[in-house]
């Protein structure tokens, strides 16, 4: 069976280059909470596939919040809204693009 991982929270600012996504990740029975650093460039893929999936509008459930030259943003998805997507569907064939997975 693929890994799956369902997103809760997508963090990321202005000025880096990397995007943390906080969620559930399930290998077979198992399911624990993880967290995936990728690329800032596999975020809109990300998003795609999660709107695709879930009929949702990211959009919707993303804050902004200002910190002097630094813009943090934070997208929290409720629970009625997250589905688990095949890993392989989040870090593409690349599996360089994930830079830490984290349990």
């Amino acid at each position: 069976m693929n890994k799956k991982f369902a997103i809760q929270h997508i963090w990321f600012n202005n000025q880096d280059a990397e995007v943390t996504l906080v969620g559930l990740m399930q290998d077979d029975i198992l399911v624990y909470e993880s967290k995936l650093v990728i690329k800032m460039s596999q975020l809109n893929g990300v998003v795609s596939k999660l709107q695709k999936t879930a009929g949702i509008e990211v959009s919707e459930y993303m804050c902004r919040f200002e910190l002097g030259f630094i813009t943090e943003y934070e997208i929290k998805f409720p629970t009625s809204v997250q589905c688990f997507l095949d890993l392989q569907e989040i870090i593409g064939a690349d599996q360089n693009l994930v830079r830490r997975i984290v349990a």
